[in-house]
């Protein structure tokens, strides 16, 4: 089956007429994304993500490089973009009008009407919940019912590959726990997920794969199980000693959330748990608990980050 997305050395400039302002917001990236995946796309503000998303789009073109979209070269035609569902991020809909409203107004620029787009209606509406409001203004939602509203105008058109901006933002709990089953049961129908955000632990509950941007580069790409492979323990102690948080940093270990009754010390997998519970033996420190622990994507995220940053300032 072939890639829903395929870029090759895809690079974007942003021409200023002083030659020394020239903006490189995306610079050679090769990216593929298959059908029926979660992708989550990641990076610092002014990294080239919604650059990405304007060239996918069609909505600008790029500098060099080259794009294929659900198999065509033509990123631009009406045929591709049926098949492509936009969620902008902070998607702004007219107050005076009712949800089904907002609904009725795309399916109408989609190029649809009768009783076809009244079943489409009815179907997204029940997708993502909103049945019950469908009637309601818009100056009556809340921010999490503009984002399903904003989903079920995505959905619309029945598309394949579905670009969302930030579509958890800003949410309650409850209303992430919703949308994040709702872009899951998505991807179960088939659909492909191309998903730009910063809310990390949504992004790393959900994705199939994750790359992550900085500076126009993609610095990293795979499986959240391939990235985050950095794995330590954590050890809890209660009744430290006052020497013993010097002696555990002697020895390369961190520790953190450190009072004068408890703190927790992390054991990175490339030194030994042992030498740590008998540093803490040493002090007759009480070991509560340990525990193995993984390495988060938003801990990635600041590592690839940190680590390109520095690299470019050096």
């Amino acid at each position: 089956m072939p890639a829903v997305i395929e870029t090759q050395k895809l690079t974007k400039v942003y021409e200023s007429s002083f030659r020394s302002q020239d903006v490189r917001a995306l610079q050679d990236l090769d990216l593929t994304i298959d059908s029926g995946e979660i992708f989550g796309y990641l990076g610092p503000n002014g990294s080239g993500k919604t650059t990405t998303i304007k060239l996918l789009l069609g909505l600008i073109f790029p500098t060099s490089g080259t794009m294929r979209i659900l198999g065509s070269d033509d990123i631009g035609a009406a045929a591709v973009k049926r098949r492509i569902g936009y969620l902008p991020e902070g998607a702004y809909y007219p107050d005076f009008l009712r949800g089904e409203e907002v609904l009725r107004f795309y399916g109408h620029l989609y190029g649809l009407g009768g009783s076809d787009l009244t079943r489409r209606i009815d179907k997204t509406i029940e997708t993502v919940g909103m049945t019950g409001a469908r009637k309601r203004m818009i100056r009556g939602y809340s921010k999490g019912m503009r984002q399903r509203i904003g989903l079920a105008q995505a959905l619309l058109s029945d598309p394949d590959l579905l670009i969302l901006d930030e579509p958890t933002t800003g949410l309650d709990p409850i209303a992430r726990k919703e949308i994040r089953d709702i872009l899951s049961n998505l991807r179960d129908q088939g659909k492909t997920l191309l998903i730009s955000s910063h809310e990390l632990l949504e992004v790393e509950l959900i994705s199939n794969r994750v790359g992550i941007l900085y500076n126009g580069v993609l610095q990293t790409i795979g499986t959240v199980d391939e990235l985050l492979t950095q794995r330590d323990v954590l050890i809890h102690i209660t009744d430290p000693t006052g020497g013993l948080i010097a002696k555990l940093n002697t020895a390369g270990l961190h520790v953190e959330d450190a009072t004068a009754t408890k703190m927790v010390v992390r054991v990175p997998e490339n030194l030994s748990v042992y030498d740590a519970l008998e540093i803490c033996r040493a002090e007759k420190a009480t070991i509560q608990s340990i525990a193995p622990r993984r390495e988060t994507l938003e801990e990635l995220f600041v590592r690839v980050v940190g680590a390109a940053e520095n690299k470019t300032l050096a």
